[in-house]
């Protein structure tokens, strides 16, 4: 079994097990029961709310922003070890670990400003909290493919591959990233 295939199978089994024990139970202690899970992750969701404001300025394009707030998160994630339950909030099928998750996402906002080696050293950062996560992987990829480097794209892909990555999203990725980096080199041929 593949470690997206258990991380989905664990997510599936703890919001089963939740369901389960909600509906079995009498229904002022469901409601209670349910109130307190509601409490929880509204705490988590109010802890990780720069995680939240910069993937909204993802979505804006605002990438020097929403870098920033990452960053801002990943210091808070560092300084306080309890708030990395708030990955609870934010789950991904590839990792558990809310400070790879982090990393890859400034990652991705300085992918988007032509930083590659800043994006990169984010990325490797990443890789060193989990090595098991594919994403990052995909990122650097995705970089070695702009610059050029098909030994490095192909090795870095095929390991998100391995990893549980989807190859269709995978060759989605390397199509953007080989286009960009032919747009880069038609640009810089131009000047």
């Amino acid at each position: 079994m593949k470690r997206t295939q258990r991380n989905f199978f664990i997510i599936m089994s703890v919001m089963m097990v939740i369901y389960l024990l909600i509906t079995r139970l009498p229904p002022p202690i469901a409601l209670g029961v349910a109130g307190a899970i509601l409490v929880v992750v509204l705490l988590l969701a109010a802890f990780a709310y720069d995680f939240f404001v910069a993937r909204r300025l993802r979505k804006r394009q605002r990438w020097r922003e929403a870098a920033d707030r990452y960053e801002k998160f990943e210091k808070k994630l560092m300084s306080a070890p309890w708030l990395r339950a708030t990955v609870m909030v934010y789950l991904t099928i590839y990792t558990f670990d809310a400070i790879a998750i982090v990393r890859n996402e400034i990652a991705q906002s300085l992918l988007n400003l032509d930083e590659f080696a800043t994006a990169e050293r984010w990325l490797k950062a990443a890789l060193e909290r989990d090595l098991q996560y594919a994403e990052p992987y995909v990122n650097l990829a995705a970089i070695a493919a702009i610059r050029r480097d098909a030994v490095t794209a192909r090795r870095h892909i095929a390991r998100a591959v391995g990893l549980g990555y989807s190859p269709e999203g995978a060759q989605k990725v390397l199509r953007r990233a080989l286009a960009r980096g032919n747009a880069m080199e038609n640009d810089s041929l131009d000047k």
